[in-house]
């Protein structure tokens, strides 16, 4: 492996300290767990759009550079390093990712495989992994028992082999919706709940048909419009503000230490940089859908390094710039902040 990579893999290493943060609903930890992760945590999963597989080296240890990375601008390097370094402080036990081995260069030189083994450096921990090839990533510290694409929905899904105090398997799907016409957005959606639908009849061999379901990723789709609540609600004929139950929690996650909902866009700053002042973006399209009746919910946030104050940065062991994509003046793109839940 190259010296860049192996700096970024020691920048990130040493600072996987993991120093104490204070709990969303008061309560106090007994272990310190990175960002913002609570001791009774039994599972945690983040959703991450990675824009362009910016946040992970080729397979060859090289630094990615495409059209899309410095072709826009963006400093390659600088982006696999701040992600090498709070990679580990999240503390997550399954990701799933979307653009990631998204162009055809990606395609060419980077593997699922290789992803695992270089995300198990920098976190220190044993990772399985499952793609399909066109941008979603699944990464899990509990084994992939089988993995398999989602026909016409933009999606892929995984079955996980949880500890036996967790329950017995997971079914994770993980989607990326396009981002327009709506049209599509709720096809896709309703190719999704046809899967669904046909694991809860039976009609997949691989997987048993009482597994509980999670349903994360970017589904370019803004909580309570269709494509979500086909999603949430498992019914093909959900309509926008319908009022029916949704079958999976809503908690709402904000950014930490604000009010914001927001996961995708920037922030501009016309006050002191660093702040906890709540700042855009407003537009909340990344989701986690969790079934109830798996697990008990605990809590849910977003992570947006930029607006954290200093005492909290240090807390989580995490440094400002850490979900930065690119810098204008006092305008910080962030393309989309990783949503994380958590569930005991």
């Amino acid at each position: 492996m190259n010296k860049t990579i192996n700096a970024i893999l020691f920048t990130g290493l040493a600072l996987c300290t993991c120093a104490k943060a204070t709990p969303i609903d008061g309560s106090t930890e007994t272990e310190p767990k990175g960002i913002h992760r609570l001791a009774d945590t039994r599972l945690r999963v983040v959703s991450y759009n990675a824009y362009w597989t910016s946040i992970f080296p080729r397979d060859d240890g090289e630094v990615r550079t495409s059209e899309w990375i410095d072709g826009k601008g963006i400093d390659g390097e600088a982006r696999l390093r701040r992600f090498a370094a709070w990679a580990p402080q999240a503390h997550a036990d399954i990701w799933a990712m979307q653009e990631v081995i998204y162009s055809e260069e990606d395609k060419a030189d980077t593997t699922a495989e290789a992803i695992g083994k270089y995300f198990g450096k920098i976190t220190d921990q044993t990772w399985h992994t499952a793609a399909d090839g066109r941008g979603r990533l699944i990464l899990s510290r509990h084994p992939i028992l089988w993995s398999g694409s989602i026909r016409n929905a933009r999606g892929m899904a995984a079955l996980i082999n949880l500890p036996d105090d967790l329950g017995d398997d997971l079914l994770f799907i993980n989607l990326h919706f396009f981002t327009k016409p709506k049209e599509v957005q709720i096809q896709q959606a309703t190719r999704a709940l046809d899967f669904i639908e046909s694991v809860r009849k039976g009609e997949r061999a691989e997987i048993p048909k009482d597994t509980p379901i999670m349903i994360c990723g970017d589904f370019n789709s803004l909580p309570g419009e269709r494509p979500y609540n086909i999603l949430a609600k498992l019914d093909r004929d959900a309509l926008e503000g319908d009022g029916k139950a949704s079958h999976h929690h809503n908690p709402k996650p904000q950014q930490l230490n604000s009010e914001a909902r927001g996961t995708y866009g920037e922030v501009t700053w016309s006050g002191e940089v660093g702040t906890s002042t709540p700042q855009p973006p407003t537009r909340t399209i990344d989701h986690i859908l969790a079934p109830k009746g798996f697990m008990e919910f605990q809590q849910a946030f977003i992570f947006n390094s930029l607006i954290l104050p200093e005492k909290n940065l240090a807390q989580y062991g995490v440094g400002r710039e850490a979900i930065l994509l690119h810098r204008e003046g006092r305008s910080e793109t962030i393309d989309h902040l990783p949503v994380f839940m958590d569930l005991k």
